[in-house]
């Protein structure tokens, strides 16, 4: 009997959050209505495995798992990427430091040093001997990260589509 209970507590429990959830969600993102509990958890699920995988799937890669150690890692690695789209390629450290301004100018400008030092990142145009470097990431890089992103989102993509 207690057993029974418990269950019937947390079916209450999940209900009353399906009922503050559904209205929360932005609809507009979904091919489909949250209209049942049994959707609301397929979601999740869906989306708690997309992110489980796409932390996953860079194990072998090296290029990637160094950048997704950590979160400053992470928005140093994005940050290069939007910077090389923007700026035709290349990017100094001081505009990658100074987007990133909540953290400080050593911990990125480590980062950055040591992505060099891996070759991750590579300069370009000017002599390393120079002062102001400019630096972009490498091809590798590149397409680690394209593949990566289409790789998990192609997967998630897959997944919503069966809802019914």
């Amino acid at each position: 009997m207690i057993k029974k209970n418990t269950k019937i507590k947390k079916k209450e429990i999940f209900f009353k959050d399906y009922l503050k959830l559904k209205n929360r969600i932005k609809h507009e993102n979904l091919n489909f209505k949250i209209d049942s509990e049994k959707k609301l958890v397929f979601l999740f699920k869906s989306i708690n495995k997309f992110m489980i995988q796409r932390l996953e799937s860079v194990k072998d890669d090296e290029c990637l798992n160094y950048f997704l150690q950590n979160m400053k890692r992470y928005k140093v690695m994005t940050s290069i990427m939007e910077s090389y789209l923007i700026n035709s390629g290349s990017t100094y450290k001081e505009e990658i430091i100074k987007k990133l301004n909540i953290y400080s100018y050593k911990t990125i400008s480590n980062i950055i040093d040591d992505s060099l030092e891996r070759g991750y990142i590579k300069y370009v145009g000017n002599s390393p001997h120079k002062k102001t470097k400019k630096f972009r990431p490498t091809s590798t890089l590149i397409s680690n990260y394209i593949n990566w992103t289409l790789q998990t989102v192609g997967d998630l993509n897959k997944s919503l589509r069966n809802v019914k």
